[in-house]
């Protein structure tokens, strides 16, 4: 089941259900759950999940802080996961593993599922949370588990019903507490701005009780005064006479203590005088010292600072004289090298030039030997060809040295282009090689994205394949309770007609909290039964053979019979 699917039919309202299809988590002879309880405005540790298995209760867990469970069930069982809380609304979800023979030692895909619980609230019909708000089972045709849809489908109405005037009365209850709480916010303040009012007035009260204390208090306290004042008056002139006597006994006491504390005055101004010289001189001394300390440390900073300056800056001297001779000797060096080879061409070409000359003397006296005759007459031609000769094997040799200079010249230069050239196909190399490298990655990018694209096209259509097939088997096994169902009815209706008489029959009972009222309509072998239903929450539902019907129609036919 995919989660399009699970989004537009809106299955059990606020219970988020989904199959998680993982490479590596799979139950085999077992049907993984997992799960999470949620409360609204509550916390999911408070909430209780029981595990009933045909009817049994076989576990009980606490939720944790997150709600989180994850069960492994039998299989072959039929199970009921119930989810409550004190206050709230009690959910149920079934699920039956029983599979065939065939499928018992199969992988499943774990099913997943949230569930919410809603406040309970008086006044709420909440009858249709009694029967699970979904179902799981196994389908042969996709071989694996899957929910009832049309069980879902069918219920979906009476849930979205429930939960949203579950939702309406938490509303109104939030409001209810909230203009509560505003009641009592009004009632503090007045009984607040009440107690504040007899505060002020007892205040008020209070200053005038004290204020007509303080005015007996004060006439009890001038009474009290003016004999005081009588019997000081009295102790004054006493006191006068005995204060004269004193006085002059405190004068000389005093002229003598006066005289006492100016000598020790004297002597301690000494003491001070002396030890704030010496004090002094203490001070001028290590003053002293410490500045000579700071001159002859300032001085042999300087001088290290200026020695190493010194030898900074002979070394730098060094190291440039140094580098100086270096590319001096190495230009001399080269100038040497290339004078040597200068030489040792020339020597060559001299060599080769003497040996010509030796080669062309010998042939030249075998010639003579033979020919002496001819060379005799022929010596001043010959010595003419001799000089020639000589001028042109000078000229040779310059014409071979100019080659050799313009061949070194020539190699230099080529050297030069080829390494050009080799940087410039370096450069181009790299360029090629990351416009390739480009390609190849927008290549390998809009391959992923095809491939990608072609994933998820047959992950589509195998979804839509086996929701064909849940919906095809949905179909026929509706089908099948549809004619099971019609013939059941045909069986209640022949039974009907052997146990109540033609004419109209009219039955009330109750049963499971409901107020039934039941017309049975037998004529000419046809028959009608009309069903009138009360709950005592409040609600009246109508039908007619089994179909729900509205009240108005209901009337309208019982009035005709």
């Amino acid at each position: 089941m995919n989660i399009k699917f699970l989004k537009n039919t809106h299955i059990l309202l606020l219970i988020t259900v989904m199959l998680l299809i993982t490479s590596n988590v799979y139950s085999q002879n077992s049907l993984q759950v997992k799960g999470r309880l949620d409360l609204k405005e509550g916390s999911s540790k408070e909430g209780v999940i029981k595990l009933y298995e045909s009817g049994n209760l076989v576990q009980s867990y606490a939720a944790d802080r997150s709600g989180k469970f994850d069960i492994d069930l039998e299989l072959n069982k039929d199970y009921i996961f119930e989810f409550s809380k004190d206050g709230f609304v009690t959910k149920k979800i079934s699920i039956n593993t029983e599979v065939p023979e065939k499928f018992e030692d199969k992988t499943f895909t774990p099913i997943y599922f949230a569930v919410e619980l809603f406040h309970q609230y008086t006044g709420v019909n909440t009858i249709v949370f009694t029967q699970p708000v979904g179902i799981i089972k196994f389908y042969p045709q996709i071989g694996d588990f899957d929910y009832d849809v049309n069980y879902s489908t069918e219920i979906r109405n009476k849930v979205n019903k429930a939960e949203k005037e579950l939702e309406e009365a938490h509303q109104d209850h939030l409001n209810e507490q909230k203009e509560k709480e505003l009641a009592e916010q009004q009632q503090a303040q007045a009984a607040k701005k009440a107690a504040a009012e007899l505060e002020y007035q007892n205040k008020i009260e209070a200053e005038k009780q004290a204020a007509e204390a303080r005015r007996l208090a004060k006439v009890e306290a001038a009474k009290v005064e003016a004999a005081k004042q009588a019997l000081l008056l009295a102790q004054q002139k006493e006191l006068a006479k005995k204060r004269a006597a004193e006085a002059a006994a405190r004068k000389e006491a005093e002229k003598i203590e006066k005289e006492r504390k100016a000598e020790e005055q004297r002597l301690a101004a000494e003491e001070k005088a002396k030890i704030k010289a010496e004090e002094e001189a203490r001070k001028k001394a290590a003053f002293e010292a410490q500045l000579k300390a700071e001159d002859e440390a300032r001085k042999k900073a300087a001088e290290e600072t200026a020695r190493i300056e010194v030898e900074k800056k002979a070394q730098q001297l060094a190291q440039q004289e140094a580098e100086a001779e270096k590319r001096s000797q190495e230009e001399a060096a080269k100038k040497e090298a290339e004078r040597i080879e200068k030489e040792r061409i020339a020597t060559e070409l001299k060599l080769a030039a003497e040996k010509r000359t030796k080669v062309e003397a010998e042939e030249f006296a075998r010639k003579k030997a033979a020919e002496e005759a001819m060379l005799i007459a022929q010596a001043d031609s010959l010595k003419k060809i001799a000089q020639e000769k000589e001028r042109l094997d000078a000229e040779e040799k310059a014409r071979q040295l100019a080659l050799v200079k313009e061949e070194s010249e020539k190699r230099r230069k080529e050297n030069e282009a080829q390494k050009a050239l080799e940087e410039v196909q370096r450069i181009a190399k790299v360029a090629e090689e990351k416009r390739l490298a480009e390609e190849r990655y927008e290549q390998e990018e809009a391959a992923k994205l095809q491939a990608e694209i072609a994933a998820k096209e047959k992950m589509k259509k195998d979804i839509e394949l086996r929701q064909a097939k849940v919906l095809a088997g949905e179909r026929n096994k509706q089908n099948e309770l549809n004619k099971n169902a019609a013939q059941k009815a045909a069986e209640e209706l022949s039974a009907v007609k052997k146990d109540y008489p033609r004419g109209k029959t009219v039955e009330e009972f109750e049963r499971y909290g409901m107020k039934i009222t039941r017309t049975i309509v037998l004529d000419n072998e046809v028959v009608r039964i009309y069903l009138k239903v009360v709950h005592e929450w409040g609600a009246t539902y109508y039908f007619k053979n089994n179909q729900a019907i509205s009240s108005n129609f209901y009337t309208v036919e019982l009035r005709r019979i």
